[in-house]
């Protein structure tokens, strides 16, 4: 087995990519090996790139400029105290988006966060992780946040 160099973490902003973060961080110290951190934004699906916004501090804007400006302000807030080595912003298809991330970039391990829903949420709303399982050119750890006890 090669050593481990390089390690994918996609995140969502949850609190389960917080943690999957943080044990991804705990595996990178553990190999010496290098964290790079993927947010994967949707464009919308419902306005062309001929949508402008108007903002105070931009005064015109395209929806898809708008939306990754804000994801990678929010990319930026969510690993502000966290040490990694680069941070990766792109859009589409999250599950796609990842395993064509981890292939181009010679990643040796994704992890990443799974909710851990079932029955018709799964069913509705599919799991990315499931799908990152499947897709992906390396092996992947997920991380699920055990539930609450009452």
């Amino acid at each position: 087995m090669n050593k481990l160099q390089r390690i994918l973490v996609p995140v969502d902003f949850s609190e389960t990519s917080k943690r999957a973060l943080e044990y991804a961080h705990f595996f990178a110290n553990r190999f010496d090996a290098k964290l790079d951190v993927l947010h994967v934004w949707r464009p919308s699906e419902y306005a062309g790139d001929e949508m402008v916004v108007l903002t105070r501090s931009e005064p015109e804007l395209t929806l898809s400029t708008f939306l990754r400006n804000h994801a990678d302000q929010q990319l930026s807030a969510f690993l502000k105290d966290v040490p990694h080595s680069k941070q990766l912003l792109e859009s589409g298809d999250p599950a796609q988006v990842i395993s064509k991330v981890a292939g181009e970039g010679g990643y040796d391990l994704i992890i990443m966060g799974t909710h851990g829903r079932t029955g018709l949420s799964h069913l509705m709303l599919g799991s990315v992780a499931e799908k990152v399982v499947r897709l992906a050119p390396c092996p992947v750890l997920t991380w699920r946040t055990p539930a609450e006890k009452k």
